[in-house]
């Protein structure tokens, strides 16, 4: 297990707010399900809030069809996604609280994974918003085949929305309450700017959650909770509000979930190690129980990215 922060006071000198987190530009994949409805409202949400360019993009996977006639086939699903992208914008620019909210259409063909990488670099995206199956009951534990490819594959964050979300702050108002999940990955330091950069603009209570030692099956951890104050001349910087003291229990994506119901938070912000694939769901566990089973969005870190917002 990789070294974590056990001090608050250390916690407290890292947590610093980074003026080049921004969100221009969001993509919202959608599969056109009531998962990725759920989830467009949440994009429509951000964007409308951070000023940004929001994309609203279907991949068709050729793979279906049938041989003989496939090209044709292809070109007519393409025609109908693109129809059905755009009666969204147009649903989009009819609300009210959709006001100045730019929508931009995009749909290609081809494998998702593949595929999604390069479409995040051509659109420079800072962001995605992706709706999740969620889980009913343990062994049918799932998010949905395009949740996953997006979790694993993108270059860049990932907020994902669960049916159990019944938090939406975030897409309201901005979050009050923020859980930072350690994970001890190496992008656990572009999270922690992430979650401190969202903390500071909106004023939100920040919890850290730091996991000191995992052994035979027990967690043992620490809660630190800080807020932002102005300091004279300088940047707002995080104090110390309160602590918890080391406390057990059965597994991290058990504390996690814990602790989140507890501050009730608006927001997760997860570092998912490089090796977790959420596409071998039983590899990566943890990750993957915390975003299925979080009431409210996961802002999710892959170790294997290689961008993060604004960068």
């Amino acid at each position: 297990m990789q070294e974590t922060v056990s001090n608050p006071e250390l916690w407290q000198q890292q947590l610093t707010f980074d003026e080049n987190v921004a969100v221009r530009n969001v993509l919202l994949p959608t599969d056109f399900s009531e998962f990725s409805g759920r989830a467009l409202d949440f994009a429509a949400g951000i964007a409308r809030r951070y000023e940004a360019q929001l994309h609203l993009f279907h991949c068709v996977d050729p793979t279906p069809f049938e041989l003989a006639d496939a090209a044709e086939q292809v070109q007519t699903a393409c025609e109908d996604a693109r129809r059905d992208l755009e009666r969204l914008a147009e649903g989009l620019g009819k609300n009210r609280a959709a006001t100045n909210l730019r929508a931009n259409v995009a749909v290609t063909r081809g494998n998702l994974t593949a595929i999604l990488p390069q479409t995040v670099r051509d659109l420079d995206v800072d962001l995605i918003v992706v709706g999740t199956h969620g889980r009913a009951g343990w062994k049918k534990l799932v998010l949905g085949s395009v949740a996953e490819a997006v979790i694993d594959q993108s270059p860049c964050p990932v907020l994902t929305v669960g049916p159990s979300t019944n938090r939406r702050r975030i897409q309201e108002s901005g979050p009050s309450q923020i859980l930072l999940a350690a994970a001890g990955s190496n992008r656990s330091q572009l999270a922690s700017s992430y979650a401190c950069s969202l903390a500071c603009k909106y004023r939100s209570r920040l919890s850290v959650v730091d996991v000191l030692e995992d052994r035979a099956g027990r967690v043992l951890a620490q809660v630190s909770l800080f807020e932002w104050h102005e300091v004279a001349g300088t940047s707002d910087r995080p104090r110390t509000v309160g602590l918890r003291l080391p406390s057990e229990i059965g597994t991290r994506s058990d504390l996690i979930l814990r602790v989140a119901d507890e501050t009730r938070a608006d927001l997760i912000v997860l570092a998912v190690p490089a090796d977790h694939r959420f596409t071998d769901r039983f590899l990566s566990t943890d990750s993957y129980r915390i975003v299925s089973d979080a009431a409210c969005p996961v802002l999710t870190f892959h170790g294997g990215a290689d961008r993060g917002p604004g960068q």
